[in-house]
């Protein structure tokens, strides 16, 4: 994620999530390019907002910024187009939400909060990438949701069951994200990551691997070419899904999964292997672009030469490895000497790994996968075999994490 820059006097950094700059006050925000954190002015007479470049365009900020302070999102007047069913007006990203957290229990909404913030962070990237991005109300057939729920009391960092709420599981399906507000709270979840024996949880990830199991269907089940070409670097996806999941939860990873896994949970099934690398290609490409912002990636002295003649990546930002598809070769090698850096930086801080997974060569195949699927270029790849877990067939593929 880069940062950005008020143009008042001293020209102080904005970052994604700002809301005011701290040196002219002014509010700032997102409109729905979704693409630049800015400075808006404000009209006294009519209450409504405008940039200094284009006065006659005027925006308001969206109800979850007005109200609740959730997002810092402007709503564009002049392109806005009001659903009938719905009153709210709504920025860019808050327009994928379905449901959100019981807001009358005050203490929803700062998780509510991180929700958001993860959640605008992790379309922020996809929608700099040339890859599908609509919200179910602008695309009924193929859209994107979210529901936001809580089933637990958040007063006792949801241990105590609610009275009437079914289980809530986070996850997929058929393009409907479901994250239990749970993931929200650090105390809970630092509780399910030790439970389950995990070395990385985060809201963040959260949202990244269930967006993963929505690109598999948008990039790959389609296309009978490219789903055959898939199985050869994920395994067959139609093995059960259920057995797959009650095996890996009584039996475990295989001892040698780091040989050919980005994770244990990658080794329970082909879909979740898939979301799972998903997961991990989004959080090199974006930690890369931050690092770039801040001057931190190293030199990329002959990366130009090592490029595929792919089209641009076009990632909002100038740095050589995004602004036209370099080879992906070349961003992993980039990625593995910053996250040297980046475990480095944390230790010194007293923090475990930020990064803690090893790129073996079988996981950079299927990262190389993943980076040719969002830029539609598969026919480029070699039909390398990757060793399949031994499960049975389904056709499910509901999940459970």
């Amino acid at each position: 994620m880069k940062t950005f820059q008020c143009n008042c006097k001293d020209q102080p950094i904005l970052f994604f999530e700002s809301t005011h700059c701290i040196a002219c006050s002014r509010t700032v925000g997102l409109d729905d390019e979704f693409d630049q954190v800015e400075p808006y002015e404000l009209d006294q007479k009519t209450g409504l907002f405008f940039k200094a470049a284009t006065p006659k365009i005027h925006y308001k900020k969206c109800d979850n910024n007005e109200q609740f302070n959730a997002c810092n999102g402007m709503v564009n007047l002049s392109t806005f187009v009001p659903d009938p069913d719905n009153e709210e007006m709504l920025c860019f990203g808050c327009r994928f939400n379905e449901t959100v957290p019981d807001l009358n229990i005050v203490e929803h909404i700062p998780l509510w909060k991180k929700m958001e913030t993860a959640k605008r962070r992790a379309l922020y990237t996809l929608k700099a990438l040339p890859i599908p991005l609509q919200a179910l109300s602008e695309n009924p057939e193929t859209g994107l949701s979210f529901d936001f729920i809580a089933d637990r009391d958040v007063n006792d960092h949801f241990t105590s069951p609610l009275a009437g709420h079914e289980t809530v599981f986070t996850g997929h399906d058929c393009g409907h994200i479901t994250i239990n507000l749970a993931e929200a709270d650090d105390v809970a979840r630092s509780q399910t990551k030790h439970a389950m024996g995990e070395r990385y949880r985060t809201l963040l990830g959260h949202f990244r691997h269930e967006l993963g199991h929505y690109y598999f269907d948008q990039l790959i089940t389609h296309s009978p070419k490219k789903h055959a070409l898939c199985k050869q670097y994920f395994g067959d996806d139609q093995l059960d899904y259920q057995e797959a999941l009650n095996q890996h939860y009584e039996q475990g990873a295989p001892q040698n999964w780091r040989d050919t896994f980005i994770s244990e949970y990658a080794t329970m099934h082909p879909y979740e292997d898939w979301a799972e690398t998903w997961a991990h290609y989004m959080h090199i490409i974006d930690t890369l672009e931050t690092a770039q912002n801040f001057s931190m990636a190293g030199s990329t002295s002959g990366v130009e030469a090592d490029t595929e003649e792919l089209g641009e990546l076009n990632l909002p930002q100038d740095a050589s490895y995004f602004r036209r598809q370099t080879d992906i070769n070349s961003i992993l090698d980039t990625w593995m000497d910053f996250s040297v850096m980046l475990n480095s930086l944390n230790r010194s801080m007293g923090l475990s790994d930020a990064y803690p997974f090893v790129l073996t060569q079988a996981v950079r195949t299927k990262l190389s996968f993943i980076h040719h699927a969002i830029h539609n270029k598969l026919h480029l790849l070699p039909p390398i075999k990757i060793t399949a877990q031994n499960k049975k067939k389904t056709n499910s593929k509901n999940k459970i994490k």
